[in-house]
């Protein structure tokens, strides 16, 4: 895989605000709405991820990227993690890196044991201000993804469950 692919995530909660197992729930995401767009160059913003590491987008030139904005509380984001992780793992030793930003403005204190809970295995950057969604222009709602060429230039933009199964075949040919 060689682009660059960011999920940004924003909804309101539609579902209890205890975890539950994501497993029963991973095909049900919700629906989505995909634009593509002109070429524009991703934002380049440092990021440090929940392990302490800094993750730099303009380091993954040349990968696929799935960043994704999302919140515990999130009931579509909830629904499509799973599918995220299946996702990630099948396709990381190609190339594919995802990174989850998670916008709960409680920050590690609900994003930790829900990412030990849901066995989460790509990195989560925590961002309870709101302000790498504001770099990103994600103000549009719970989940929003962000497809990223290899070049570093946003070309889609999917509101809405992330539609993994189609989209997997483009993520490759990156």
């Amino acid at each position: 895989c060689t682009g660059l692919l960011f999920a940004l995530s924003g909804c309101g909660s539609d579902e209890p605000s205890s975890l539950k197992n994501l497993a029963d729930t991973s095909q049900a995401t919700a629906s989505s709405s995909s634009y593509e767009t002109d070429p524009v160059p991703a934002p380049d913003v440092p990021m440090e991820t929940m392990d302490g590491r800094t993750l730099n987008l303009a380091d993954q030139q040349g990968k696929a990227v799935l960043v994704n904005f999302w919140a515990t509380w999130c009931g579509p984001c909830r629904r499509e993690i799973p599918d995220l992780i299946d996702l990630y793992d099948d396709l990381n030793p190609e190339g594919l890196v995802i990174v989850g930003i998670a916008v709960d403005q409680e920050g590690a204190e609900v994003v930790e044991p829900f990412v030990e809970k849901q066995q989460i295995s790509y990195p989560i950057v925590l961002d309870p201000e709101q302000s790498l969604e504001k770099h990103f222009d994600a103000m549009y709602g719970l989940p929003t993804t962000y497809v990223v060429n290899p070049e570093g230039k946003i070309v889609r933009r999917v509101l809405g469950g992330f539609p993994v199964e189609e989209m997997r075949s483009e993520l490759k040919e990156m």
